[in-house]
Parts: structure tokens; sequence; C-alpha cells
């Protein structure tokens, strides 16, 4: 060990107490604040979820002065099902840490309180990355359901460049028809008025209209430059959950540095690092980057409709498994202590209720 010299053998350090950490690294996402807050759906087990939709009408119409009625028996319901998708944080600590060194005056902080609290920090951040990628193809089967796969048609390819021709378990376009279609248009270029009105208009069903509109950091500013002159946008602010954002008709735009864009998707920046980092778990160490944007450098905006039945967070009843603790574990051989955050929950939707709109650059 290098000696120490006058200062340092002569004088404590001082650290802050108050507050003893500083979040230099997550980030806090509005959606995932509004579901938990608005959409949670508790259930209390089962292998699946299943929610039933109607897929067309019955048999009917004008009819003449005794015509023969058509009898024949119509189905018009089916259901998706979707499997609960399983969370872990793993927080590991060393006893002698714990019970001998950060103990006492002489601990600036609690390792077990900053792990324990960097812990559901991580497990916020996991899912709300992970409501926007999908939970159905190749290495994301372990992810939930999200906005990739909702938001669309099996037509025009989603943000991440990838087609989905089913949406729990029915396939889109065969018998359900387009009933199981989310909205989905690749602007490429600029975003225009037109394009926010007439992607809003198309997920909007009589009074049922979007309530939010998430978008990434960058989006949210070309919106607000181009528009809010014009006083098309308002600001407001959500008191529930403290976020603020633009009024545009019924919704309100709300950003995310978790939403698909240029941030999240350029590596390094701690939007990324936290994802990539989801993702080599998820996928055993085969997913080692974040999904490529269709359009390279660009942003996306998601219409939602945020409220029950058309979207849903279920989050299970079980106390460790609803963003519980399993506990510290002694491990063999050693003094290291090892406990898991966990959560087990998927996201559903009414697809025709939610979409998408990506390509921005400016």
């Amino acid at each position: 060990m290098a000696e120490m010299d006058q200062i340092n053998v002569s004088t404590h350090r001082y650290i802050r107490e108050n507050p003893a950490l500083v979040d230099n690294f997550f980030q806090n996402d509005p959606f995932l604040a509004y579901a938990k807050l608005n959409l949670r759906e508790e259930w209390n087990g089962g292998s699946l979820i299943q929610e039933d939709f109607f897929y067309s009408n019955l048999i009917g119409g004008p009819v003449g002065k005794g015509q023969e009625f058509d009898i024949t028996e119509k189905q018009v319901e089916q259901g998706c099902q979707f499997v609960p998708k399983i969370e872990e944080v793993n927080v590991t600590l060393s006893k002698e840490d714990l019970q001998v060194f950060n103990t006492g005056p002489n601990a600036a902080f609690r390792l077990i309180d900053s792990r324990m609290t960097n812990a559901y920090m991580t497990m916020g951040a996991n899912v709300a990355i992970g409501l926007y990628l999908n939970g159905q193809t190749g290495t994301y089967v372990k992810n939930l359901n999200g906005l990739a796969e909702i938001c669309n048609d099996n037509t025009t390819a989603s943000w991440d460049g990838s087609l989905y021709s089913s949406y729990g378990g029915i396939t889109r376009g065969g018998t359900v028809g387009q009933t199981l279609n989310g909205y989905v248009q690749n602007v490429n270029g600029t975003i225009s008025y037109n394009a926010l009105e007439e992607s809003y208009g198309a997920v909007s069903f009589g009074n049922v209209e979007p309530n939010l509109g998430v978008t990434t950091v960058k989006g949210y500013s070309y919106i607000k430059e181009k528009f809010q002159t014009q006083q098309r946008f308002n600001d407001t602010q959500d008191i529930a959950i403290g976020f603020n954002g633009l009024k545009f008709n019924s919704a309100t735009i709300i950003k995310s540095r978790y939403c698909p864009g240029s941030d999240i998707a350029t590596a390094g920046t701690t939007a990324n690092l936290a994802a990539v980092s989801m993702l080599s778990v998820m996928s055993n160490g085969a997913v080692t980057a974040y999904p490529t944007l269709a359009v390279s450098s660009s942003e996306t905006l998601f219409w939602i409709n945020a409220r029950k039945p058309f979207l849903n967070l279920y989050i299970s009843k079980d106390p460790e498994f609803g963003f519980g603790f399993t506990g510290f574990k002694p491990a063999q051989g050693n003094l290291k202590v090892a406990g898991q955050v966990l959560a087990a929950l998927n996201i559903t939707a009414a697809p025709r209720y939610q979409g998408q709109v990506y390509g921005i650059t400016g």
C-alpha cells in the first residue's frame, strides 16, 4: 500500500449522507408509472391469462314479410391467451461486509439499503424497457408481450423491423379478420400535424379515444418545437404521477428515455446500458444489443388507450412474485448471501385501440 500524505493521515473524509446516493443511471418511465397506478390487475394463479373478445356480428338485417330467417349458429367470440412472464433481480452481499465492516457509525450508508434500492430501480427499468418490445419471437419469448407486437397488423413492420402475424396466440387476418390489428405507420421523416391527427384518429372509436401518447425525449421536442407555437398543443401535468406532458385532443403526450428511439438505441447511453443488461439476461447472453431501429436515428410515438379493459397490467397477488423479495439465503462454502426481487406479470391489450408512429427524424 502506498504511503499517505499528511492530509490523508490527519484528516477524516467527509461523505455526504443526505442524500447518501444520487441516481445517475436510471430513468423514470411515465408509461410504467401510469400503468402501475391505473391498469394493475391482480391475478391469483392459472397457467395462462385469457381475454375474450367479439370478432364478428351475428346474422341479421332488414327482412321482408314472411321471409325465412337465417338461423345458422355463428361463432362470434374468441380469446387471446398470454403466458405470465417472470422478472428477477438478484442481490448478493458478503456477510463480513454486512456485519463487520459496513456497520456502526462509520458506515456512511448501509450497503444492504443501497443494493435493495438499486434492485427495485433495476426491476422498474427492466419492466419499463420490456413494455416497448415483444415477447413472442426467438430469444424474446421471456419478455412481456409489449407494444412492438400489440401495435402491429402483420402488413407494416413495427419500429423494430418485425412483423407480428399473431397476438395472444390468434392469427391476425385469419378467422378474426382485422379485429386484432393495431395501427402502425412509418413516417420515415419529419413528423407532420396530419400524421399525428390521422394516427390518433385511426385508434379512436366513437368516444373511446387514446388518453396517452408516449414518445422519446427527442420526439417530444420535435412535436413541441413544430406545433406548440401554433397553439395546437398545451402544456399539462398528470397530478397523480407528476409528469408534465402536452395535451393533444383527449391524450396527454409524455416522454420516456426507454421508449424506442435514438437515445436507447445508441451504445453507451445509460438507457442503452440498462436495456442491454436486461436483454442479455433474458436471452442467456444471446442478445448483446438493443433491437435495430427500422429507421436509423429516429424516434417513435405510441398512441395508447390506457384504460381497462383495453390495456391491462397483470401482476401476481403472491407476496414474493408481486414485486416482493425472497429474503437472503446463505451460499454453501463461503459467506455470500443472495436474495431476489421477483415479479410475475404481463401486459395485455385490445390492439385496435393502440397505435405506433415511428421513423420520426425531425
